[in-house]
């Protein structure tokens, strides 16, 4: 294990290594900001399906408004890049589409994967541990997102405003 840690260039990673601690911060209240979340919307009286399915959307929200400012500054070192405005709005159209991954693949694998096999274990075990999938995918998806637009300059808001001009 000394070998392969030694032969791993940090620098090289820096922004993955980074991300990945920033994203861990937004995981860790994603994770468990959702299930106070999934019981407030039972006790409204949501079916099990739905409480899950609006749970692990606003958790996911939640998370996201937490790990802006850290993810623009550790994650991607874009401190002083002076367009805070415009990445945040790259920054929720990235989170929206990873949201929409991590909707789908945590409701699909409770329902094809998890409940199917694992059906023995309680409901929380069963949707945490689907949550905790799509959570991951939703990590790849936010991580190359950021990488290659939010933090990035792409030229895009020049040409918006270019055509309204």
């Amino acid at each position: 294990m000394t070998k392969l840690l030694k032969n791993i260039d940090l620098k090289k990673h820096k922004s993955f290594i980074n991300f990945f601690l920033t994203g861990l911060f937004g995981a860790t209240v994603n994770f468990l900001s959702q299930i106070p979340l999934k019981t407030w919307f039972l006790d409204l009286g949501m079916n099990q399906d739905g409480a899950l399915a609006w749970s692990v959307f606003w958790a996911y929200m939640i998370s996201t408004a937490a790990t802006f400012i850290p993810a623009k500054i550790f994650a991607f070192s874009a401190k002083e890049s002076g367009n805070s405005k415009r990445e945040w709005v790259k920054f929720f159209i990235i989170a929206s589409l990873a949201l929409v991954v991590q909707e789908l693949v945590t409701l699909g694998t409770l329902k094809a994967v998890i409940n199917p096999y694992f059906g023995d274990f309680s409901l929380l075990w069963r949707e945490k541990v689907s949550h905790l999938v799509g959570m991951a995918c939703s990590f790849m998806a936010n991580f190359f997102g950021h990488k290659f637009f939010t933090f990035r300059t792409t030229g895009l808001y020049k040409m918006i405003k270019a055509e309204r001009s």
